[in-house]
């Protein structure tokens, strides 16, 4: 995939994709674009045409975490994707939707998954159409591979943590990073946060008057190196 000269400046710019890109292959065969906001926002909107909708809750978890492998396979599979499936990903609250999605399928071994840089209000910001036509794809093959080394458990963080090998990222809100919000609650069970955590809430990251894009790689850059996010040490976001 080439990058567009505004994605061409990060490091990984082939991980995302610009409205330009995306208007010019909606017709190709082996690119599935998917909607990932929650159900009660994409029903009530227009979609990208084309677009197939999640229909699950974005964050495809459970009770210990991400949803087994098979659920992932009948999800995907249902949504069309296949093992060899370019799958374009949006949202419209900031790419955080998408972004879950797209680390499950990575964490499942489909490395073709990209995010479509500032998602829906992005898409509209370009004057592209939206329909309201559902779309029933046809059935995709994705077999998913769990990959054990893109998921940080506790047991293997602890003595890691110990030896200073990897750096926690709190991206939550400020409330919940400080343990001012009361536990139990919807997101957290406990209050506080993780020894030794840099906290940089993940909206930072996002220029919401700029369509919801991702702020430009330099800041990004910038913004991490100035909290103490020290290029190559393992950092594990939460």
């Amino acid at each position: 995939m080439t990058a567009t000269a505004e994605t061409a400046s990060y490091p990984r710019a082939e991980l995302l994709v610009e409205p330009d890109w995306l208007v010019a292959h909606l017709d190709d065969p082996d690119v599935r674009v998917v909607d990932c906001d929650p159900a009660e926002t994409s029903m009530l909107r227009p979609h990208i045409p084309g677009a197939a909708l999640l229909g699950v809750h974005p964050y495809l978890k459970n009770e210990s975490g991400v949803l087994p492998a098979e659920q992932i396979e009948a999800i995907m599979r249902g949504l069309g994707v296949s093992n060899d499936t370019r799958v374009v990903l949006y949202d419209s609250m900031g790419s955080i939707m998408a972004a879950r999605v797209w680390w499950v399928l990575w964490y499942y071994g489909h490395t073709d998954a990209v995010i479509l840089n500032g998602g829906w209000p992005a898409w509209q910001a370009a004057g592209y159409p939206g329909s309201r036509e559902r779309v029933s794809p046809p059935p995709g093959d994705f077999t998913a591979r769990a990959n054990q080394e893109r998921i940080a458990a506790c047991d293997v963080m602890l003595p890691q943590l110990a030896r200073g090998e990897l750096l926690p990222l709190d991206v939550r809100d400020d409330l919940e990073w400080s343990g001012a919000k009361p536990a139990p609650n919807a997101q957290n069970q406990r209050e506080g946060r993780m020894p030794g955590a840099i906290h940089i809430e993940w909206k930072e990251f996002v220029d919401w008057e700029h369509a919801t894009r991702f702020k430009p790689a330099a800041w990004i850059q910038q913004r991490l190196e100035g909290a103490g996010v020290e290029r190559g040490k393992r950092v594990v976001p939460y």
